[in-house]
């Protein structure tokens, strides 16, 4: 099995899945249903969602090649939990119908049978793309709401047969991907949409991962989506829980708030008391790439407000780096990182570094203050940095 690349911790939310945990005083009895027991489709590569519920870990496994399910498995550890499964069948050209199915095991023993069945209607049309897109999700937002002059940034995942479940990739291959958003609910692919290129995070799973930042935006509610194409292929839109269909699976939401009434904070009331490493996007990366972390920081009174934040309060995070494991040291590099959102009763901040074209170990973490005149405090590893049970991170570039 592939191993998950690993995003952030928060938001590590498994791709597709929306489900609920039962209490801890109670254990669920080992259960897994299906919402349907067959689906159907024409002779076109194409998906359909079916709803896992369990109780326990599973797995599944399609009896024929041209069936894929994603993903195929979810290691649950005795809650229960309603999974969003991914059923895809690829072009039929086979001249006659064809059944198969997909075996779900729960802790290891087989205990239903989704039956997929395709017909030929269809079969002389041929496939629109070798690779076609087929799901899209928006998987994550930083938060619904943004100050004025902030950044509102998201992700998403994609499917593609062929591609996003076969190659551990490092760039997203062919696949590209744009966030775009509008003040009116209406299809992405029509007028009044603007777009700006996302970057590639990572394989998650059977899927691609992308993120995307939206900045400069005036006041207003607005409307946002992701869109891919494979190549020069037509654009796929993502949608809530599949792709964009402006019936069950749609656009996203978020709102720009004006920066204005807003008052001085008086620093002088809070400490910064906690702060740690969070989240690496890798271990390694390539020289002349920048490196991608996330961190967060706890301050009395500030973070864990009753009200989210959608600005961070004016508490600034900046990463750095240096082949000094000490970081309040000269000779680390630092950059301004970006407030991401609310997280419980902390802040949440991602950060890249500038371009890293030295090959070598480096030590990385975050500082935090609040306000421009503020005393900057150190993220460790869990806690504030203390150079002996807290300390920085390290990172490889080669």
């Amino acid at each position: 099995m592939r191993t998950i690349y690993k995003l952030i911790s928060m938001l590590c939310i498994a791709c597709c899945f929306a489900g609920c945990k039962d209490s801890d005083d109670e254990i669920a009895q080992a259960s897994l249903t299906l919402s349907v027991p067959t689906v159907s489709f024409t002779a076109k590569q194409s998906s359909e969602i079916v709803k896992v519920d369990a109780t326990r870990k599973w797995s599944a496994i399609a009896s024929d090649y041209w069936i894929t399910v994603t993903p195929d498995n979810y290691p649950s550890a005795k809650e229960h939990f309603i999974a969003n499964v991914s059923v895809s069948v690829s072009f039929n050209d086979t001249g006659d119908d064809r059944e198969g199915f997909v075996v779900f095991y729960l802790e290891d023993e087989e205990v239903v049978r989704l039956i997929v069945k395709q017909s030929t209607e269809g079969a002389g049309e041929g496939p629109d793309e070798e690779f076609p897109i087929t799901w899209a999700n928006l998987q994550w937002c930083a938060s619904t709401a943004i100050l004025e002059g902030g950044n509102f940034e998201a992700g998403s995942c994609v499917f593609a047969n062929g591609i996003t479940n076969v190659l551990e990739s490092t760039t997203g291959e062919d696949i590209t991907c744009d966030i775009g958003y509008s003040l009116d609910d209406t299809s992405p692919d029509g007028d009044g949409w603007t777009w700006t290129p996302c970057w590639f995070n990572g394989d998650w799973g059977d899927n691609f991962y992308y993120q995307g930042r939206i900045e400069g935006i005036p006041v207003g509610n607005y409307h946002y989506t992701f869109r891919y194409r494979n190549g020069t292929g037509p654009y796929k839109y993502a949608g809530t829980n599949g792709l964009w269909n402006g019936v069950d699976n749609l656009s996203g939401t978020f709102e720009v708030k004006s920066a204005s009434g807003g008052g001085d904070i008086d620093y002088s009331k809070f400490t910064i008391t906690w702060a740690n490493l969070q989240w690496k996007a890798a271990d390694e990366i390539q020289a002349g790439s920048f490196f991608e972390a996330g961190s967060q920081v706890y301050i009395d009174g500030l973070t864990n407000q009753d009200s989210p934040s959608a600005s961070g309060e004016g508490v600034i995070g900046e990463i750095g780096y240096s082949t000094s494991p000490d970081p309040t040291g000269n000779d680390w590099v630092w950059n301004e990182g970006w407030f991401n959102g609310d997280w419980g009763n902390n802040f949440y901040y991602q950060a890249t570094t500038p371009e890293i074209t030295v090959p070598g170990t480096y030590y990385y973490t975050f500082r935090f203050k609040m306000g421009k005149d503020g005393q900057y405090a150190y993220a460790g590893t869990d806690g504030l940095w203390d150079g002996a049970g807290n300390v920085c991170g390290t990172f490889i570039v080669k």
